[in-house]
């Protein structure tokens, strides 16, 4: 003698995977001599391997070193960690020069990451150490 009002259940999974952590290197390194190509490899780092792709866009940003002085040749596009990858490299040109000129930066920006991770260091610095 019973009457069931609801017989519907609701089940919700929790997702309780923690957020990988992503960071970036600093790069410093000679510029070379006029009309040489020197290459700054920063590596992305993932604090650990996810069984899901990790996704993220980059661009470089003038600091004192310029793409309008020819002092590096910009960059933007995007990574992506297949899933058990934890580290990625991007290289970025830098253009010599025979200038007596103090040290220049640029900057490498991660943004735009997966729902998966967040950034722990999404600058990366390039020094552009003078060698004249």
């Amino acid at each position: 003698n019973a009457t069931i009002s609801d017989n519907l259940g609701v089940g919700t999974i929790v997702d309780d995977d923690p957020l990988i952590n992503i960071s970036i290197s600093d790069v410093s390194k000679k510029e070379g001599k006029k009309g040489q190509t020197t290459l700054f490899t920063f590596t992305v780092t993932l604090s650990a391997a996810s069984d899901q792709p990790v996704t993220m866009s980059y661009r470089t940003v003038n600091g004192t070193a310029t793409t309008g002085n020819s002092d590096y040749v910009a960059k933007t596009g995007t990574l992506t960690f297949a899933p058990g990858q934890t580290t990625k490299t991007i290289t970025i040109e830098v253009k010599g020069d025979n200038k007596k000129e103090a040290n220049e930066t640029f900057y490498l920006d991660l943004f735009g990451n997966s729902s998966n991770s967040l950034f722990t260091k999404s600058r990366g610095i390039g020094t552009i150490l003078n060698d004249d």
